[in-house]
């Protein structure tokens, strides 16, 4: 069973983000522009589209993205609490609070649930994705800048990211009644462009997952590294498991919703901690370790929900 999950879920994945790290091994490719195509083109395309496709029912898409923000809460709280029984420096807790509340939901979190529970699964983990990009987007920046002391400019560098742009134009799309995936006008022409670079996300996400991790990093701080991955690997699921009881989830939403919460560090927390020096080394380290870790852990935890 281990190895049929293995196989079946994490081969696929694989395969993929290791095309991306031969890529990046290979040839000189600019990570900066990759990434501002996946971050303003093809991420802000998946989360309109998904919203407007989205047939899952109302209660339970508001429970996934409920729980996708109590995740980010209690790992928040947990983290905060940690860090002062250790007296952690600001720095120190801000990139520890990057580890482990933010996991890498869409690179890695949306392929590994389509392949492990199909396009019904793939929906409802499109919705913690959409929740936690943008609580990624709103939170991540202030925890960075506070690392160093400096919080303003947070609210102007939030507003700048389009997936929250993506999200209002989504909902106001749907709650308009416009259908759009059905139209043969022009409003329907334009749709079906948003749906193509939609369309090119997953793939292209897994690959960039695999360049970043071919820039590779090393273990800056042995003891805290190890404090992240617990917390992000070990922690984090069980505390998903908790919320989606609670929460009153049905079952494959309740799977759905642990094993996005089992993903390793997002990759993007380093982009945020080099940008504002909250210690992107110790970052970087813990990001590569989560993610081959993650092999592991998520391989066991796909045995059981499967």
């Amino acid at each position: 069973m281990i190895i049929q999950a293995f196989i079946e879920v994490l081969l696929p994945v694989i395969l993929v983000a290791g095309a991306g790290y031969g890529l990046r091994r290979t040839y000189p490719l600019d990570m900066r522009t990759i990434n501002r195509i996946v971050m303003y083109a093809l991420s802000p395309a998946l989360i309109f589209t998904t919203l407007v496709r989205i047939e899952v029912a109302g209660g339970e898409a508001l429970r996934i993205s409920v729980a996708s923000a109590l995740m980010v809460a209690a790992m928040a709280a947990i983290t905060i609490a940690i860090g002062r029984i250790m007296r952690l420096d600001r720095a120190s807790l801000a990139a520890l609070m990057l580890c482990a509340m933010f996991m890498n939901s869409g690179n890695y979190g949306l392929p590994t649930t389509r392949f492990a529970f199909g396009e019904e699964g793939f929906q409802r983990a499109l919705l913690y994705f959409i929740a936690q990009s943008v609580l990624s987007q709103v939170l991540a920046i202030p925890i960075a800048q506070a690392g160093n002391g400096a919080v303003r400019g947070a609210l102007g560098a939030i507003f700048r990211m389009p997936q929250i742009y993506a999200v209002v134009a989504g909902l106001v799309a749907r709650l308009s009644g416009l259908e759009l995936p059905d139209r043969v006008d022009a409003l329907g022409a334009l749709f079906r462009g948003v749906a193509l670079m939609s369309d090119a996300a997953l793939p292209l996400l897994l690959l960039t997952l695999g360049m970043q991790l071919a820039q590779g990093a090393g273990i800056e701080d042995t003891r805290l590294t190890a404090l992240a991955v617990v917390l992000r690997l070990i922690v984090s699921p069980l505390v998903a498991l908790g919320i989606a009881w609670a929460l009153g989830l049905d079952d494959l939403s309740l799977r759905v919703v642990v094993l996005e919460a089992s993903m390793p560090t997002a990759v993007n927390m380093v982009l945020f901690s080099t940008e504002f020096d909250a210690r992107p080394r110790f970052v970087a380290g813990v990001v590569v370790a989560t993610t081959l870790l993650s092999l592991g852990t998520l391989t066991m935890l796909l045995t059981l929900l499967r």
